[in-house]
């Protein structure tokens, strides 16, 4: 018990380290604050709720390991190098994937519960987002050719 105890501290410790120090972690948790309040206040189903549980979570969890993935490469890598910052936008990106995600459930969820849109419009926002980064990607590889 005294090991799990410990192994415990360790894990709030980190917890209250990314909170501490990660601006974006903080905003974050803001709206998963937000989101569980307007959860309960709605009465929302099982179901909605553990689809705002879960990609609250995916969200949470995704910037602590970016974190944990930029603070890495400082420590091995503390001067500039690309292959670092292709990293870093990697875990970046995971993060966006995750908080785009989290966007989708809360327009479906609360959109139909407080505005009574249909759910076609979080569908909406995930296939602007695809197009985002067809269209980035396209305006990318173009910048990279000279063109």
């Amino acid at each position: 018990m005294k090991k799990f105890s410990r192994s415990f501290s360790f894990a709030i410790k980190g917890l209250f380290e990314v909170f501490r120090s990660q601006r974006n972690f903080k905003i974050q948790t803001v709206f998963a604050l937000t989101a569980f309040i307007l959860a309960f206040t709605l009465n929302l189903d099982e179901g909605q709720i553990l689809w705002i549980t879960l990609s609250v979570s995916i969200v949470l969890i995704l910037e602590t390991v970016n974190t944990l993935i930029e603070k890495m490469m400082d420590l091995i890598h503390p001067h500039y190098n690309p292959v670092v910052g292709v990293i870093k936008d990697l875990g970046a990106a995971a993060v966006l994937i995750a908080a785009t995600f989290s966007i989708v459930v809360a327009v479906v969820i609360f959109g139909g519960k407080v505005f009574n849109w249909p759910p076609k419009y979080g569908i909406i926002i995930g296939i602007a987002f695809i197009i985002f980064i067809m269209m980035g990607s396209l305006f990318k590889g173009r910048e990279k050719n000279g063109r």
